[in-house]
């Protein structure tokens, strides 16, 4: 049987392609909302709870660019927002003169932990209507899905789209 004819075959990736990202949009607009409650825009939420997740809560500026996928120019305006409203430092890098660390101050790491533990209380609501064990049974299963496709090289085969015109 040929791969298109498989068990749904690419409107079922299609769905649940689309599936994955209206799950995602629910969860982020929680974690969203927790941020606009505490005078956050999405952006820089975004780059707030990046410095928190990290290793002793500071990263470099072009990391946290490319992990919040900002610009280094949009990314280097909200670490200056950030830093006017007392919540990062930016410190040299001893190691390397020309780069520069972004640090969470104890302001920002108190205000990242409200957002976080607001936006966990959410997340704990949405769970509450989910049948029981579904989330960790969705999350195995996305989890071999990404994985096989990733292992697969992750790209459709063929020919790119946009290299090709219909005549």
């Amino acid at each position: 049987m040929p791969d298109t004819e498989r068990a749904g075959g690419p409107a079922a990736l299609d769905r649940l392609a689309r599936q994955a990202a209206r799950l995602a949009q629910l969860v982020n607009a929680a974690t969203q909302a927790a941020a606009v409650e505490a005078g956050l825009t999405h952006a820089d939420a975004d780059v707030l709870l990046a410095l928190y997740r990290a290793h002793e809560h500071r990263l470099r500026p072009t990391t946290l660019a490319a992990g919040c996928g900002l610009s280094s120019g949009g990314t280097s305006n909200i670490i200056n927002r950030l830093a006017q409203a007392g919540y990062v430092n930016r410190e040299a890098n001893a190691e390397d003169g020309r780069s520069s660390w972004v640090q969470l101050t104890e302001e920002g790491r108190g205000l990242a932990g409200l957002v976080t533990d607001t936006a966990a209380a959410e997340h704990a609501r949405l769970l509450e209507r989910l049948p029981e064990g579904i989330a960790e049974a969705l999350a195995a299963l996305l989890d071999t899905a990404v994985g096989q496709l990733e292992a697969a090289g992750g790209q459709p085969a063929g020919r790119a789209l946009s290299g090709s015109r219909a005549r």
